[in-house]
C-alpha cells in the first residue's frame, strides 16, 4: 500500500512540475528602461499594478513547484520505507 500511496505522490509532483517548473533562481542580466510606478502600459494597467501581478504570480509558481518537488521527495520516501519494510519483513 506504501507503494501505491508513493507512487501518487510522485505523479502528482511531476506534473506539477511539468506545469510550474523547478524552483530556480533568477538570472536576470540587462539593464531595463526605467518606468514610474504611475506610468500606463498599453494594456491600460500601472507599471506598479502590473509589477503586484508579476510578483503574485512569480510567487505561486514558487510555492507550488516547492510543493511538487516536495511531493516527488516524499512519494519517493513511501516507496523506499515499503520496499524496506518488505526487505526487512523477509528476513525473520
Amino acid at each position: 500500500m506504501l507503494n501505491v500511496i508513493g507512487l501518487i505522490l510522485d505523479i502528482t509532483g511531476v506534473m506539477l512540475l511539468f506545469v510550474y517548473g523547478f524552483p530556480q533562481p533568477t538570472h536576470e542580466e540587462g539593464v531595463a528602461m526605467c518606468l514610474e510606478d504611475n506610468t500606463k502600459l498599453p494594456d491600460g494597467r500601472t507599471v506598479a499594478e502590473h509589477d503586484v501581478e508579476v510578483r503574485t504570480t512569480k510567487s505561486r509558481y514558487l510555492v507550488r513547484s516547492r510543493l511538487a518537488l516536495g511531493l516527488v521527495i516524499l512519494g519517493f520516501g513511501f516507496q523506499l520505507w515499503s520496499t524496506l519494510n518488505g526487505l526487512l519483513g523477509q528476513r525473520h
